[in-house]
């Protein structure tokens, strides 16, 4: 069978999302609505597909709903152009919350960057300062709630974060059947903080979240793009920070060097064993 040359595969996204019933995303837009009534809220939104899907429905229930960007410091040039882009089209009401410190600042006093550096214990885990801090902030000022687009197919941690939550709601809630859980508790992450987050496309694949993008006419991030055109695996590619140290050999940095060769450059002078990853 072959394709039309005139369709591409962002084509066919649409084609298949218009042909779904207007009303398919409608009890998660019910849900959405329940969750900001009983807990207010933000949207967590770091300019990836599945962040950016859960954007769009969340302003469908409130245009007005703080859309809250949780800034490394650290991100890739398409990423920040799109979040700026993005917010301004759809009228978001678009906020940003900066690690502090950042994270290249972070990177260099730890010194396992260099090796003429020494070693030092940071105070506390990267992600207390890039996340947890962040959005604790995030909590103050806009309440308990939060949506966001962790999606349980990405890793074997999200996977059990969601099984978690569910077991836990099932001893709660002895009266429902498997399915009827699903539909009224899948998604929510109720925290020792009190807060309470819900992921509304927890148990998405990743080709419903480029179609949903597709069929609202919104645009990924054009990062996809280009790391698959350096040759980067559909599977590892992400949008996140420039550096992870966590995932160093899977390739990223030399993507990075492919792509971004200045910034790559700049990256070095600060942290010279970047290149031991490429």
């Amino acid at each position: 069978m072959t394709t039309s040359p005139g369709l591409d595969m962002h084509t066919l996204r649409q084609i298949a999302a218009d042909q779904r019933s207007p009303a398919h995303h409608a009890h998660l837009l019910d849900r959405i609505a329940a969750h900001l009534d009983a807990h207010d809220g933000f949207v967590s939104w770091s300019g990836g597909k599945d962040s950016t899907v859960v954007v769009d429905l969340a302003r469908q229930v409130d245009p007005n709903i703080p859309v809250v960007f949780f800034d490394s410091g650290l991100q890739f040039p398409e990423t920040l152009h799109y979040l700026e882009e993005q917010a301004d089209i759809l009228r978001l009401n678009f906020q940003v919350i900066p690690a502090e410190p950042d994270l290249l600042t972070l990177l260099i006093a730890g010194g396992g960057f260099d090796h003429h550096a020494p070693d030092r214990t940071l105070q506390g885990p990267l992600a207390e300062v890039m996340i947890t801090g962040p959005a604790r902030q995030a909590h103050a000022r806009h309440g308990p709630g939060s949506l966001w687009g962790v999606r349980a197919q990405e890793s074997p941690g999200r996977r059990h974060l969601y099984r978690r939550s569910l077991a836990a709601a099932s001893r709660a809630q002895t009266d429902l059947d498997p399915h009827q859980l699903r539909a009224q508790a899948g998604g929510v992450i109720h925290r020792a903080d009190n807060t309470i987050t819900y992921g509304p496309i927890w148990d998405w694949q990743t080709a419903r979240v480029f179609e949903y993008l597709a069929g609202r006419r919104i645009p990924p991030n054009p990062l996809y793009a280009k790391l698959t055109q350096l040759g980067a695996p559909q599977q590892r590619i992400r949008v996140d920070s420039i550096i992870d140290a966590a995932l160093l050999s899977n390739g990223h940095i030399t993507w990075l060097q492919k792509g971004w060769p200045l910034l790559f450059d700049q990256l070095v002078t600060a942290l010279p064993r970047l290149t031991e990853w490429t």
